[in-house]
């Protein structure tokens, strides 16, 4: 096959996104089958909406032999409220009492802004097979690649992970289910979802049960294992039980309220030390920055980690606490399961339907500081509760949740279409 791979973000930016399309990719390579993925030239998540940010310089290269173009992100004037401003108008256009796709079409061009993306499609030589979009958060890439498709025959396949956010709260969810964004998913051959859940709600909007197929999210158990817990302590001076989070760092993450709960632990004399691995954004940044010194000094806020640091951190914690409202599944989850460490995750998203409540992880409303303060010293003060719910949680991954698994899905539903 000659497949097309489109998206927002590639490899060498790091995210959930990233990593599934990358797997994707050099595993279809690794098969004899050619990919290329278009994509932007953003290096992290805030290129698209801010100034200031270091593009990836190579626009044009081959890696572990997948063929990448990269496109140059522009920015609106007053970058970035013009981008917020934006984004919130084209909710509310789409929910206005008449078809307003037409109008929704042209404003998704300007998210993100990626003026290039269009002629650079056009101008590829390769017979593709299929075209793949990846990411519907932002959107105009993956409505691009549905264009694209549709104007030359191809079948097109979308994987939109959608953020579910909080049962019965629409507030995360409209960002992904516009006019414009459904019309692309509804244009889909076959859309694959990473959880019933999210599979579920598509139908509910309307989609064929038959073209909406779940398959999942993976990992690379051996690439995760072998951490050295002692060296990650050395490094950075730790004493008591590690409590990780491991993701980028927001509030809609569950970063702020993860360090409330921790500030309630502490309170109460419990040694335990907060570790926040990944990238921290603008609004997280002013938050911490507004905590007392004292708070900071029990916080190491370590920004983005390589895979060895990860396995480190990975080997050291005493749990992995994301309580997020933002997952479409919740790679993180795995990798500490791999691990067979416990975690912790809240009732939103596609997480209840990745952790088991009681089983192999604990899961507490998102923003229920005192809950999930009271599920962090749980499993910090029962060893029988925190090995049990990490040793499902591995049999879980080896059972359901590898990347062995989940490409094979994958490849089948690429042979499908293209047959």
């Amino acid at each position: 096959m000659k497949v097309l791979h489109v998206s927002a973000f590639y490899w060498p930016h790091i995210g959930g996104a990233e990593t599934y399309l990358r797997e994707i990719s050099e595993r279809l390579v690794g098969d004899g089958n050619r990919v290329t993925v278009v994509t932007s030239d953003a290096g992290v998540t805030e290129h698209i909406w801010a100034r200031g940010k270091k593009p990836i310089e190579r626009k044009k290269e081959v890696h572990n032999g997948v063929k990448i173009q990269r496109c140059p992100v522009r920015h609106l004037p007053l970058t970035p409220y013009s981008f917020y401003l934006l984004r919130r108008s084209a909710i509310e256009v789409s929910g206005l009492p008449f078809d307003t796709t037409p109008l929704l079409r042209t404003m998704s061009r300007y998210m993100p802004w990626v003026p290039t993306l269009e002629r650079v499609l056009a101008a590829q030589e390769e017979p593709f097979s299929i075209v793949h979009g990846v990411n519907i958060s932002f959107e105009y890439p993956v409505i691009v690649a549905w264009r694209y498709a549709r104007a030359r025959g191809l079948p097109f396949v979308m994987t939109p992970l959608l953020h579910l956010g909080e049962p019965g709260e629409r507030s995360v969810v409209r960002h992904h289910t516009m006019r414009h964004q459904l019309e692309a998913l509804r244009g889909s051959e076959i859309v694959i979802t990473l959880t019933e859940l999210e599979r579920e709600y598509l139908i509910e909007l309307g989609m064929e049960a038959t073209r909406v197929r779940k398959v999942g999210v993976g990992v690379n158990p051996r690439q995760l294992q072998g951490g050295n817990a002692q060296r990650f302590r050395e490094r950075y001076g730790l004493r008591g039980q590690i409590v990780a989070f491991l993701g980028t760092i927001t509030y809609d993450k569950g970063a702020v309220h993860l360090i409330r709960a921790m500030q309630r632990l502490w309170a109460k004399g419990i040694d335990a030390e907060l570790i926040l691995a990944g990238r921290p954004l603008g609004s997280f940044k002013r938050y911490y920055q507004g905590l007392s010194k004292g708070v900071r000094r029990r916080i190491r806020l370590l920004g983005s980690v390589d895979e060895a640091e990860k396995r480190d951190l990975l080997a050291s914690a005493a749990v992995l606490a994301m309580p997020s409202r933002v997952d479409a599944f919740g790679i993180a989850y795995l990798e500490a399961w791999v691990n067979r460490k416990p975690v912790i995750g809240a009732l939103a998203g596609g997480v209840p339907e990745v952790v088991e409540d009681g089983q192999d992880g604990l899961l507490v409303a998102f923003g229920d500081v005192p809950a999930l303060s009271q599920s962090i010293r749980s499993i910090l003060e029962n060893k029988d509760l925190a090995q049990r719910l990490g040793e499902r949680g591995y049999e879980k991954v080896v059972r359901s949740y590898t990347w062995d698994i989940i490409y094979r899905k994958i490849k089948g539903i690429y042979e499908e279409v293209t047959r």
